[in-house]
């Protein structure tokens, strides 16, 4: 059983309802955001580097496994690293739409710890996969079924780190000023809100300049 804490359970209230904007068929705008910010967030402990280990350009992609727009972006992750080979890819989980993304992040950020980004991205997509709510026992489940141990994740994920991970990315979120998932990080450009492929690919370009 995943347990809250007060401080993870602050933490996803504080965000909770934020929604997710349809997926416009208009990029949402690049803002600039502080350099500082960007490389704050590449040094939270919590986030999951795929791709190439240098890349050229660096996605930084703020999710939450019930928000259905996040799912489509995790849909078009394989063929994105695939296409672009050059970039790193970074996913941060940021579970701002209630309690049962509070404890499906307890659970992936245990999943994280344990088994590595090497191992993540297979559960990531299996997450969005799913059909309705994913929460943590949802995605001790899947954890589970792809090998994991259930009684180490859910000691991780109990783990006060685990609660600390989390606050740190609620905070820099909320310093970005994402207020939707999913929201981008391109170079020093944030985009929020939902992006289609071909959308993450042009700006991906832009950041090469």
């Amino acid at each position: 059983m995943i347990l809250l804490t007060r401080r993870s359970l602050l933490a996803g209230l504080s965000l909770s309802g934020l929604a997710a904007p349809a997926l416009a068929q208009k990029a949402p705008e690049p803002e600039r955001i502080p350099v500082e910010l960007f490389e704050d967030t590449l040094d939270l402990p919590s986030a999951v580097r795929l791709g190439h280990a240098h890349g050229d350009v660096i996605v930084v992609e703020y999710f939450d496994y019930n928000c259905p727009y996040c799912k489509r972006s995790a849909q078009d992750l394989p063929a994105l690293l695939k296409a672009e080979p050059e970039i790193t890819y970074v996913l941060v989980n940021y579970a701002v739409l209630g309690l049962p993304s509070v404890t499906a992040t307890k659970a992936a950020l245990a999943y994280f710890q344990l088994y590595g980004a090497e191992r993540y991205l297979p559960f990531h997509l299996a997450l969005f996969r799913l059909r309705g709510p994913v929460d943590g026992e949802r995605a001790l489940s899947e954890a589970e079924r792809l090998g994991g141990d259930r009684k180490r994740l859910t000691e991780a994920a109990n783990a006060e780190r685990t609660g600390q991970w989390m606050k740190q990315a609620f905070t820099l979120g909320n310093s970005l000023g994402l207020v939707a998932t999913p929201s981008y990080l391109v170079g020093t450009e944030a985009y929020v809100g939902g992006m289609s492929l071909d959308q993450k690919r042009a700006a991906i370009a832009r950041a090469r300049g």
